[in-house]
């Protein structure tokens, strides 16, 4: 059974404003951090203040566009039948992430931040993203490029200057002893995941916007700032993401694919000059920083043995709904875990329990795939990057705004053609009536 393609609705005022506002959005997702709200009086990342200031202030921006996403529609009430049918992997994190919410309030336990800013706020993004057409993601796609370049180019103007503009604080007191750069993503690991998932992207071929001759300078680019950063995991999994990339390249030229005059003859001149170029800033210190995050973690790497350790203070009922919050956090520093808990999984267990972690998990599980499927080939390298460096610290187990970027990154990068898209929809059946 074949269905006619449905033609694009026309651009109306609600629909222009719903991708300006997505936009904005967007930009406020990416640049403002912990450390930038503090210089605009917002304690964001802190204990005091106002419950207002501990949402982002992309969460509101995007809320607004989601309301007005519904509104804008010819019969608001079908959306709720839309949203079921068109993203059912949403719509199950959707309902995973509300049963924890919920366990969250009633039980009166800490962690009502993550639900709003880490998971309600990516569903929100996703479902919005996915509404806008091929021209309103290209323009946030070359946002996205602008962002990241200014982004790296921060970060090593910074590890030049050893001097953090927006460094990460806690209740106003900076990190100061921490040399890593903070640019304008906030914390070193959460810059080292989304410059590596921004690279491997790349460099699976995501990002129809970029010309192809800015493609290498930007990795190197992107790979520079990851020195600074520090993240060691992120740093490691980019590099031999990058080598199997290029062995592969490689067996494909030797089984006979053809590779352009121009591209060969670029690779034998750039070899040499980046071997002497790396040598030259390797002489210079530029890899200090991580050479000294791999001599002294601060018991970064201790931890992820000793978090384990912490289960024995807890009972089986603890484990299976979730420990007290104060008896865990003593425990915790007693272990001299003062890093945190550096596993999303672990730490879920022991702050809410085996039963919701397993439902948050399937949820998670759920919008990833259904994101998976709507995107074109090439992403697997970056959804690899994603999931592996996101388990070697608590990342989106507590409060952030991660896991959105990751699938405004994603969809943005990977979207489908504009013919293919509207294959898409057609197929599913659904219509998207703007008023």
């Amino acid at each position: 059974m074949t269905t006619e393609a449905i033609p694009p609705a026309p651009r109306t005022i609600s629909r222009r404003l719903i991708a300006a506002l997505f936009t904005l959005a967007v930009l406020a997702l990416f640049a403002l951090s912990g450390g930038v709200l503090w210089v605009l009086g917002v304690n964001y990342d802190g204990l005091t203040g106002s419950m207002a200031a501990k949402i982002h202030p992309a969460t509101y921006l995007v809320l607004l566009t989601f309301g007005l996403l519904i509104v804008a529609r010819r019969n608001p009430a079908a959306f709720v039948a839309l949203f079921v049918t068109r993203y059912s992997g949403a719509f199950v994190f959707l309902l995973a992430t509300l049963s924890l919410g919920a366990y969250i309030v009633l039980d009166n336990r800490h962690g009502i931040a993550a639900i709003v800013d880490t998971y309600l706020l990516a569903i929100e993004v996703y479902v919005i993203a996915c509404e806008l057409d091929g021209g309103d993601l290209a323009r946030i796609e070359r946002l996205l490029h602008v962002f990241f370049a200014c982004n790296a180019a921060f970060a090593l103007v910074e590890y030049a200057l050893d001097y953090r503009f927006f460094p990460y604080r806690f209740e106003g007191v900076a990190y100061e002893t921490d040399r890593r750069s903070t640019a304008f993503l906030g914390h070193p690991l959460e810059n080292a995941v989304m410059t590596g998932c921004y690279i491997t992207a790349l460099v699976g071929g995501g990002g129809a916007s970029m010309p192809r001759l800015l493609r290498a300078p930007a990795v190197v680019l992107q790979l520079a700032a990851l020195v600074p950063f520090g993240g060691r995991t992120a740093l490691l999994l980019t590099c031999a993401l990058l080598i199997g990339w290029l062995v592969l390249r490689s067996v494909e030229v030797v089984r006979g694919k053809r590779l352009s005059l121009l591209s060969a003859a670029a690779v034998a001149m750039l070899t040499p000059i980046a071997a002497v170029a790396l040598g030259a800033v390797a002489l210079a210190g530029f890899f200090d920083v991580i050479v000294e995050r791999f001599a002294d973690d601060n018991g970064s790497a201790l931890t992820r043995v000793e978090m384990f350790d912490v289960f024995n203070h807890l009972s089986l009922r603890d484990i299976i709904v979730g420990g007290d919050y104060e008896i865990l956090e003593s425990a915790r520093r007693g272990r001299g875990l003062q890093t945190g808990v550096e596993n999303p999984i672990v730490r879920l267990v022991l702050y809410q329990g085996v039963a919701f972690t397993v439902i948050l998990l399937v949820g998670l599980a759920a919008l990833l795939i259904e994101l998976w499927r709507r995107l074109r080939p090439g992403a697997g390298m970056a959804f690899l990057f994603f999931l592996v460096v996101i388990n070697s610290y608590e990342s989106i187990s507590n409060k952030s705004i991660m896991l959105a970027q990751f699938v405004v990154l994603m969809i943005a990068m990977f979207r489908d053609e504009p013919d293919a898209t509207a294959a898409s929809r057609s197929h599913r059946g659904a219509t998207v009536a703007w008023a």
